[in-house]
């Protein structure tokens, strides 16, 4: 089945060739509910014969709906970007891209500018905003518009009228989890753990920084955060926290990988070793490629949580009632670690 070559195909055409009304197709290519799925198949395969296009520029226009949601990036750090923060976004927009597609949506990477606005030539019916920190711009932003907003990690705003849904880690038990761990395993004859995080207080770090000094105060043991000066790069910070010796401290948990990288490098530098001496785990994921078998993880698979953020975010522009979604973190142990 084909039609003249370089004539484009119409709604009547599909209609015509499916043996249904030209409505009937429109509901199809609209994601309406009204056609059936065995009709919804049938037209779509009837269409893909012919070769149609839907004027997708003209659906929004007549809808107000683009069915097109943005993953924004709204924070680079040349310390930490290409390591840790530029493979979780690329993850992150992966699984949101895979979940969107089967709901009839598209995605689209929308960086941000100084001022919150995203840069993007495409209209948007909502956005996934990845670790906001408070007061964010992006996500205040959206919010003045009134635009949906998914947040991959928490976020707290007063406005009543906000269509916003957080997803975040469960540092909480997470935390816990692996400090627990890493005691049990340790050899050292008294257990001193540290804290290595960056600098940028995004609910995410903040939510670390606190299950770890409560899981401190709890166990009886006093809490060293170490955070990077502002002109300090992780690996001089790494260099500095393990100056002061195994007797000091015997166990680290670092935020991402380049924290983890810059404590390895340091290690090595000093003549420390992982994990005899030093144990050291991380919040990561430990099946991506160059994921460190010395280190126990804290497990984040940002593909499933960009899936998760896409179908709570097309659910919420469908009109249901989305609740926010705590995500279970699971520790690897490093034997365990693929990477």
């Amino acid at each position: 089945m084909s039609m003249t070559a370089g004539k484009r195909v119409g709604i009547k055409q599909v209609a015509e060739a499916a043996g249904v009304s030209a409505s009937t197709v429109s509901q199809v290519y609209n994601h309406k509910g009204e056609a059936s799925s065995a009709t919804r198949e049938h037209v779509l395969s009837i269409g893909a014969q012919l070769g149609y296009r839907p004027n997708v520029l003209g659906q929004a226009l007549r809808s107000g709906r683009s069915r097109v949601i943005g993953v924004v990036v709204s924070y680079r750090d040349s310390a930490v970007w290409d390591q840790t923060y530029l493979p979780y976004y690329r993850n992150i927009i992966a699984g949101a891209a895979i979940e969107a597609v089967e709901h009839g949506y598209a995605i689209s990477a929308a960086p941000s500018n100084e001022h919150g606005l995203t840069d993007t030539f495409l209209p948007l019916d909502g956005v996934i905003v990845v670790d906001p920190i408070p007061g964010d711009l992006v996500v205040e932003q959206c919010l003045a518009t009134g635009m949906a907003i998914i947040t991959d990690g928490g976020y707290e705003t007063s406005n009543s009228a906000a269509r916003l849904v957080t997803v975040r880690s469960d540092m909480d038990k997470g935390i816990p989890k692996v400090l627990d761990h890493l005691q049990a395993e340790s050899a050292a004859s008294v257990f001193r753990p540290a804290l290595f995080v960056g600098p940028r207080l995004d609910s995410y770090t903040v939510d670390t920084i606190r299950a770890y000094k409560k899981w401190c105060e709890v166990a009886g043991f006093e809490a060293a955060v170490t955070t990077p000066e502002p002109s300090q790069s992780p690996l001089d910070a790494a260099r500095t926290l393990l100056a002061r010796g195994i007797r000091a401290v015997t166990a680290v948990h670092c935020l991402n990988e380049t924290y983890c990288a810059a404590i390895f490098e340091a290690a090595a530098e000093l003549g420390i070793s992982i994990p005899d001496e030093l144990q050291v785990s991380v919040a990561g994921n430990a099946a991506a490629m160059g994921a460190e078998r010395r280190a126990v993880y804290l497990n984040l698979d940002p593909v499933e949580t960009g899936a998760r953020c896409a179908r709570a975010l097309i659910s919420l522009l469908e009109g249901n009632d989305v609740t926010d979604i705590v995500e279970e973190v699971t520790l690897v142990p490093a034997s365990q670690v693929v990477g």
